[in-house]
């Protein structure tokens, strides 16, 4: 009994000396200063006018909230942005301008309308009020029209159906889609957001399906875009960045972009081309 005792009391000594113990400890870190930089986001749309949103980039860190000079501080305006195509320049205007539905943002727009024919080649040219200079190149695509979208019920549950939407890839040539699924309006949070190849597919028709999610009376907006190489790495880049930002134990994920220049820029100038559809369920 006697030795019981005693192994107890080692147990209850080491446990106490353990809680007496500070485990923690701070640590700091030293961060390096952060080099803001000129953000680029083009988006040429055929039979839009041409727009452009140039922003600065901030510090993870850093406190942008909520106050009344948030915009100005984020805009990055008085450059001199110009768009040549088909032999032609367009200059745009710094110009702040808000598009509904979906909701956009530019401070750079042209007078122009963006033409569609397939093939067309953009070139863009930004310099900064510091004299830094901005390029890019892209051309437009054609468009892949969506072939047919199919509604089916569920045999369980008759009440709920699903929906199917079918085009026709051409197999001779990589490409590369962004599948967007909108329920109730454009506006809405994308109930389905995804890139993808055509190699997953070994034939030249692809669906995209849902679950049996969809009731009568539901309205979706079918979203098919036919993107460029350069839109797809740095779509991906963007996802997995803030996938990252919310792990702490993940990896930083550099963002892939189609800027180049002087003024160390970042972002993607493109042409998005896509064909869209609305179907309201019913039986």
């Amino acid at each position: 009994m006697k030795s019981i005792h005693i192994q107890n009391l080692i147990v209850i000594t080491a446990i106490a000396l353990l809680a007496s113990c500070n485990l923690t400890k701070d640590v700091e870190i030293d961060l390096p200063d952060y080099a803001r930089q000129p953000v680029v986001e083009c988006y040429l749309e055929p039979g839009k006018p041409f727009r452009l949103l140039l922003t600065r980039s901030y510090a993870f860190f850093d406190t942008l909230g909520l106050s009344s000079n948030f915009l100005q501080n984020a805009l990055l305006d008085g450059a001199f942005v110009t768009i040549s195509y088909n032999g032609q320049t367009d200059t745009l205007k710094n110009q702040l301008t808000l598009v509904p539905n979906p909701i956009k943002v530019f401070n750079y727009v042209g007078e122009n309308m963006v033409p569609g024919t397939p093939g067309t080649q953009f070139d863009l040219y930004i310099r900064l009020q510091d004299g830094g200079e901005i390029r890019a190149r892209s051309s437009m695509l054609p468009v892949v029209p969506i072939d047919s979208i199919q509604v089916e019920f569920s045999e369980e549950l008759d009440s709920l159906a699903r929906m199917l939407t079918y085009i026709t890839d051409d197999q001779s040539q990589e490409n590369f889609y962004r599948r967007i699924l909108n329920y109730s309006s454009l506006d809405s949070f994308p109930d389905q957001d995804f890139l993808v190849t055509d190699r997953f597919s070994q034939t030249a028709s692809i669906a995209f399906g849902t679950g049996y999610e969809l009731k009568v009376g539901d309205t979706v907006f079918n979203s098919i875009f036919h993107v460029t190489r350069d839109y797809y790495d740095f779509k991906e880049s963007v996802d997995l960045a803030v996938i990252g930002n919310l792990n702490p134990f993940a990896q930083p994920s550099p963002i892939k972009s189609n800027v180049s220049g002087t003024a160390n820029p970042v972002g993607i100038f493109t042409v998005l081309v896509y064909d869209r559809d609305t179907t309201i369920i019913s039986k």
